[in-house]
């Protein structure tokens, strides 16, 4: 026992008489090994220690979809459709989704099908992203739009702004509305021409309900679009149905009976095609990744997406313009609270107002105001 102490002494106080390691050994012994300066005093590691507190990583925040307990986007569907499904017709069913599918794997080139870009979209696109962009540059790109124009003098000479003479100049016009209803009414007028009502049967009926559900499901995005751009979320509601259109410009196409029946199934993966189409031609368009990505949350699937604030609010947004288009129309009534169970305060708000928000007057505030009654 002396012997191995004696022994273990021996070795730890001659430590320096070691023989050197080998080259190799010794490389990675100095790749290894810290240098003076990375090794920090006991007492300085414990004051770092103790002072240093790492931040707290917020979490991101989920968004849960909200839906109502009645059927609204069937009821929708067949309102569109002109009648319930009332079964369903498995080949004319296939021919129409075949069609789409094919559609959906092209390069959606078919002008006669997927409508051209608004000529004043890029210029709309481009003062989202620079803020700078003023309302006469804007209106430059409108004078020669005699249609734009009109519109935008018929608005300023509504009931809502009551001018005490006709107001016929453009500059005027852009004086009263202010640099974002200028924009808001663009954005409205530029997209009303993509709803073709010299289409077929089903377009012709069909065409002028997602119009006004797409107008109002706008508005209903830049009403409560709380912290989000409020003039992105107006052009991701109005974007949300241009898929539609074109999918029952297709039908017009492929089917030729004035009436036919379809089943639940068939119209679900009819408006999901509809809604990757609206995507689709949103990319094409050159539409922000946010307003892209929100859209392509629409179409569905077997899993539910992770819901980014753009996507949620269209999701919402498209669900009570939905019911008010519907209760205006007498396919539900505004009284059924199961339109409304679930529904937080602000949403409600929407809906029992929709009809009457006004986006055109500002009045300074960048807040979505109500016309008066």
């Amino acid at each position: 026992m002396r012997k191995a102490l004696n022994n273990f002494l021996k070795r730890w106080f001659t430590q320096n008489e070691a023989p050197a390691p080998t080259a190799g050994i010794a490389s990675a012994a100095e790749e290894i090994a810290p240098g003076p300066a990375e090794i920090a005093a006991p007492a300085a590691a414990e004051a770092v220690a103790a002072t240093t507190v790492a931040p707290p990583v917020a979490a991101p925040e989920i968004f849960v979809a909200w839906k109502p307990r009645l059927a609204v986007d069937a009821i929708f569907f067949d309102w569109l459709m002109g009648h319930p499904g009332e079964g369903h017709s498995m080949e004319t069913e296939q021919n129409i989704l075949q069609a789409l599918y094919a559609l959906l794997a092209s390069d959606l080139n078919d002008a006669v099908v997927v409508p051209r870009v608004p000529t004043v979209i890029p210029q709309l696109l481009n003062s989202l992203r620079n803020k700078s962009v003023s309302a006469s540059e804007l209106a430059q790109h409108i004078v020669k739009d005699v249609v734009l124009v009109g519109e935008l003098i018929n608005a300023v000479n509504s009931s809502l702004y009551n001018p005490a003479d006709r107001i016929s100049s453009l500059d005027k016009a852009i004086m009263i509305l202010g640099e974002d209803g200028l924009r808001l009414l663009i954005a409205k007028v530029a997209f009303r021409p993509i709803i073709n009502l010299n289409s077929g049967h089903y377009t012709r009926r069909a065409a002028p309900r997602i119009w006004n559900q797409s107008e109002k499901c706008a508005i209903a995005c830049h009403h409560l679009a709380g912290s989000q751009d409020p003039f992105q979320a107006f052009l991701t509601g109005l974007m949300k149905n241009v898929g539609l259109i074109i999918a029952f410009r297709l039908l017009d196409q492929v089917c030729e009976e004035p009436r036919f029946r379809y089943s639940r199934s068939f119209a679900l993966a009819f408006t999901s095609a509809a809604a990757t189409l609206s995507y689709r031609i949103a990319q094409r368009w050159g539409f922000p990744v946010e307003v892209v990505q929100a859209l392509q949350q629409q179409a569905g699937g077997s899993k539910a997406p992770d819901w980014t604030p753009l996507g949620h609010l269209l999701h919402t947004a498209d669900l009570l313009s939905k019911m008010r288009v519907l209760v205006n129309h007498g396919q539900l009534r505004s009284a059924d609270e199961q339109l409304r169970t679930g529904l937080d305060p602000q949403a409600a708000a929407c809906f029992d107002s929709l009809n009457d928000i006004n986006l055109y007057e500002q009045g300074g505030s960048g807040k979505t105001l109500l016309a008066p009654q």
